[in-house]
């Protein structure tokens, strides 16, 4: 149905794009959650919201990725548990970004763990290291903000990688 009313060049609605992304179709699912990026609507968040827990990671990709781009207000809570619970790396990795773009002071806790959870040569975590620096850049109460200020203080200091430490660095730049 999307492909047809684009072909047309008519823009489906956001109910439309919503009704997809629950589609029992899996392409279309998977097509609605990547359009959805142009749809910044209350039904469609809840619908992106709704297919985290897919079985297709592309899927939830598309809907991380989909609702960082529409600034998704409602998505903190389901995006900490996608970056604690996934077992696929390269959505734990999409979550702690969009974490990082929506600016989300409540995920803290959850990307301190994250990037705690690799090796001192490993760059997966250079994705968590940057959300905690978006979001401390915002300001954070004094608790969560000295935690982000040690657990990126001993990163920098453990890391054998030049490009963490760089990432390190300037995230603790902007925790004044």
């Amino acid at each position: 149905m999307i492909a047809i009313l684009l072909s047309l060049a008519c823009s489906p609605s956001p109910e439309d794009i919503a009704k997809t992304i629950v589609s029992s179709n899996p392409v279309a699912r998977e097509d609605g959650a990547k359009i959805a990026q142009n749809y910044p609507d209350e039904a469609v968040e809840k619908a992106l919201i709704s297919v985290l827990g897919e079985p297709s990671r592309t899927i939830r990709l598309n809907a991380i990725e989909s609702l960082a781009e529409i600034e998704a207000t409602t998505a903190g809570a389901p995006l900490i548990d996608r970056l604690a619970n996934d077992d696929d790396p390269g959505v734990r990795r999409a979550a702690a970004d969009a974490l990082g773009r929506l600016k989300e002071k409540g995920a803290a806790p959850a990307l301190i763990a994250y990037v705690q959870g690799f090796g001192p040569e490993d760059r997966q975590q250079l994705a968590g290291v940057w959300a905690l620096g978006n979001i401390a850049a915002e300001g954070l109460d004094p608790e969560p903000r000295q935690a982000v200020l040690d657990a990126l203080a001993a990163l920098r200091a453990t890391t054998t990688d030049r490009f963490v430490r760089y990432q390190t660095t300037a995230a603790l730049r902007v925790l004044k």
